[in-house]
């Protein structure tokens, strides 16, 4: 008899960043994550991530761009648990939908499916009017402004000050292009299409008192994903970035034993233990 040995560590997640952000929103739970074991992947996505001067994109480049990453990643470890923070989150359902085959669970952080947050830009309701006219797209930019996702007055801060030193902070883009709130939403539209075909384990973490999107959203997500195993958790002491804000060592020790439960027998499952007597006993049957 022979027994081919388990892997004992979960495989790596892949976490996507939010709107025209970076993984800088995940670096303090990567460290930590790391110091546990446990190996987070946050890759840059051409066209989707924060550079300086970016041009107009579409959500399919967007998608193309993950697809890339969660090929490459799936192909040398097999199927593995994938998720994101905000439209990063979105992201990672519309992959899913895509290749479920390639995902082991959903990992999904202040998933945005409405802009209903008490905390949005005055201007972010006139949107629509934009939307229509390509020039107005491309040109209207609506400014990040207190409390940038985070209700830790440090962090918020610490946020405001990278924002007034450059373009960007650890929270994301000190302003969103219009163009790219416009394809979020027609990602959206994709995504909510498919919710009832995803049947993979998911985890969603959302602050009740998140300013961006309500708990319309992950509510949603409860009733129309198509899985059995989900669980939502309501965090109540931050905003709409979570792994920065006063809930993140929850926000740690959740992933952890998500990515533990699902990224492991993933791991598992690919290399089940072989026992010739069995295999001998079931090819018999099979012939008969």
């Amino acid at each position: 008899m022979s027994t081919h040995l388990t892997p004992q560590l979960p495989r790596p997640a892949m976490l996507l960043h939010g709107l025209i952000s970076t993984p800088g929103e995940f670096a303090t739970v990567r460290a930590a994550l790391a110091r546990d074991g446990l190996e987070l992947y946050t890759p840059e996505l051409s066209s989707y991530s924060f550079t300086p001067g970016m041009a107009a994109s579409r959500w399919q480049d967007w998608l193309a761009a993950a697809r890339r990453e969660l090929i490459a990643l799936s192909d040398a470890q097999g199927p593995v648990v994938i998720g994101g923070l905000c439209i990063g989150a979105v992201l990672a359902l519309a992959l899913a939908e895509e290749m479920p085959e390639r995902v082991a669970g959903l990992l999904l952080l202040s998933p945005t499916l409405y802009y209903d947050g008490w905390g949005l830009s005055r201007w972010l309701p006139l949107r629509h009017l934009g939307y229509r006219l390509p020039f107005l797209r491309n040109w209207i930019k609506i400014d990040e402004c207190e409390p940038f996702g985070v209700k830790n007055p440090q962090i918020r801060k610490w946020i405001a000050r990278e924002m007034k030193q450059q373009a960007h902070s650890s929270a994301g883009a000190a302003q969103l292009p219009l163009w790219a709130i416009h394809e979020a939403e027609r990602l959206i539209r994709r995504v909510r299409n498919a919710l009832g075909s995803l049947r993979m384990p998911c985890l969603i973490l959302h602050a009740r008192e998140d300013e961006v999107t309500s708990l319309r959203s992950p509510q949603l997500l409860m009733a129309e994903l198509g899985c059995a195993d989900k669980q939502l958790t309501v965090l109540e002491n931050s905003y709409h970035m979570i792994t920065l804000d006063n809930d993140r060592q929850q926000v740690i020790r959740e992933m952890a034993a998500f990515m533990r439960r699902h990224g492991a027998a993933a791991a598992r499952a690919a290399a089940t233990p072989v026992n010739d007597a069995t295999l001998e006993q079931d090819l018999v049957c099979q012939a008969l």
